[in-house]
């Protein structure tokens, strides 16, 4: 009996790990607002916090972020640079550059 129980166990727990995880559906997805600054202008993008990337099409040179929170995002310049965001606050972006990449989670 012992035996069968920790057997039926065991299969339980490795199904349970290999199954696939549910996607969120798009109206759950929290969006983290964020504010890109350049010397003369800026602009509002709103990114899903779906751990997927996001690109940027906006070609202005940003020298800082700020948030709005709830979320912690990744951001790829076009000069390589990578910059971290983690909730509500600001990051200076140095050097200056167009970012092309986003990537947000819940924080």
């Amino acid at each position: 009996m012992k035996s069968s129980t920790l057997s039926i166990m065991i299969t339980l727990l490795a199904a349970s790990a290999s199954a696939a995880p549910t996607p969120v559906p798009a109206s759950q997805v929290f969006n983290v607002g964020l504010t890109f600054n350049g010397p003369e202008d800026s602009y509002f993008l709103s990114v899903p916090a779906d751990d997927a990337p996001h690109p940027i099409t906006n070609p202005m040179s940003v020298s800082s972020i700020s948030s709005n929170g709830g979320g912690e995002c990744s951001f790829f310049g076009v000069d390589g640079g990578n910059f971290f965001l983690a909730d509500a606050g600001s990051l200076v972006v140095g050097p200056p550059q167009a970012l092309v990449l986003v990537d947000c989670d819940i924080a």
